[in-house]
């Protein structure tokens, strides 16, 4: 019998889209339910905050951004 999984559309840029690609095939797919386009996809609903998370990891590392900058500041996953 199939299961049903509560899904996210979670829609950013193309570059956030391979951060979220990337995390997702790191995590054996336990975020991505399905990759619409490069723009697009449905994540589990369960896991969106631990990815915006994650992202924001990936992007303040890229940007060279210290642990002593402290602010909630959300990424673009909205």
């Amino acid at each position: 019998m199939p299961k049903a999984v509560k899904g996210v559309l979670l829609q950013c840029d193309p570059p956030q889209m391979a951060m979220i690609l990337k995390i997702n095939r790191e995590s054996n797919n336990s975020y991505i339910i399905e990759e619409i386009n490069d723009r697009t996809c449905v994540v589990k609903e369960a896991k969106v905050d631990e990815l915006k998370h994650r992202v924001k990891q990936l992007m303040d590392v890229a940007m060279g951004a210290g642990d002593e900058e402290d602010d909630d500041q959300d990424s673009d996953l909205d």
